[in-house]
């Protein structure tokens, strides 16, 4: 097995063609430590090799991802992130922050990232195999530090190279696959209303201008009527389009299904959503614009 990926002297990732030929590249093996060499001749396959010529070590994607996502974050000293559950009024966002760190103990337990805004602390976990167990939150809720999750589980399916500059995009623009763990999300009041007790607002429109504006570095949002119900869209710098019922339909729903099936799309349980790629997501983008029957102005 070769081996593409390595540290550089500031421990970042970097890939064998990111780097100069031979022991030029100073760099270390990304599993085990050791000093690498960057084999990148005319006739094998560019690779790192151990400078002690031992077997080359095998590196997991889960491992590389992981540190590749808290890599780009302290690069970037932002990331977008979903409305505070406590904050009715508050939107989607990104986050501009003053320090960052990687992990550092706090108490009884280390976060993946400790960031600060305007004084007040926040925890970045970066889950691709490993989530915030009952333990940690218990720990997370005594701390009272809001801790938001990141889950990168569909990266990995999406065969996005990392580090690449689409899996940056994905990791910081991506919004429905973060969650904040802390404070806890409260009960909607829409779960226990009918469909046929919430009809759309005649004043709906296809496109709300003034929301999507504010989310030019992430994504914008559309809201269709279809069915007489209302269909969220989110429409993501990476080209994925994210689905969701605000009232659920079986027939919308039956639908979704079809379409996932048809592009090798994926369901987000936590966010009851159902998410398209390229080049299907603008397929799907198209047919609901088709379907939509919001009144026209």
């Amino acid at each position: 097995m070769t081996m593409s990926i390595a540290l550089d002297t500031q421990d970042r990732i970097v890939h064998i063609n990111q780097v100069e030929r031979g022991l030029a590249c100073m760099c270390l093996c990304f599993e085990c430590g050791e000093s690498v060499v960057a084999r990148k001749g005319d006739k094998n396959e560019h690779h790192f090799s151990h400078v002690s010529n031992k077997e080359s070590c095998t590196i997991s994607s889960e491992s590389i991802l992981h540190k590749f996502a808290k890599q780009v974050i302290i690069d970037e000293y932002a990331i977008s992130l979903p409305a505070l559950p406590d904050n009715e009024n508050q939107d989607a966002q990104v986050w501009l922050f003053d320090q960052i760190t990687a992990e550092q103990s706090m108490g009884r337990i280390r976060p993946d990232l400790v960031a600060t805004i305007n004084n007040e602390m926040i925890f970045i976990e970066v889950a691709v195999t490993s989530f915030i167990n009952e333990d940690k939150l218990a720990l997370i809720k005594q701390l009272g530090i809001k801790t938001v999750e990141i889950d990168l589980r569909d990266l990995l399916k999406q065969n996005i190279e990392v580090p690449s500059d689409a899996a940056k995009d994905y990791i910081l623009n991506q919004v429905i696959n973060k969650q904040w763990v802390f404070p806890e999300s409260l009960p909607s009041k829409s779960e226990s209303i009918s469909v046929a007790q919430t009809p759309p607002s005649q004043s709906c429109q296809l496109v709300s201008k003034d929301v999507s504006e504010r989310f030019d570095k992430g994504f914008e949002i559309y809201r269709f009527v279809i069915n007489q119900v209302w269909v969220d869209v989110r429409k993501f710098n990476s080209g994925m389009v994210s689905v969701k019922c605000v009232n659920f339909n079986p027939e919308i729903i039956q639908l979704l299904k079809q379409w996932r099936r048809e592009g090798r799309g994926q369901y987000n349980a936590t966010y009851k959503s159902w998410n398209y790629f390229k080049p299907f997501s603008d397929t799907v983008f198209e047919r609901l614009q088709d379907m939509d029957m919001t009144p026209k102005q």
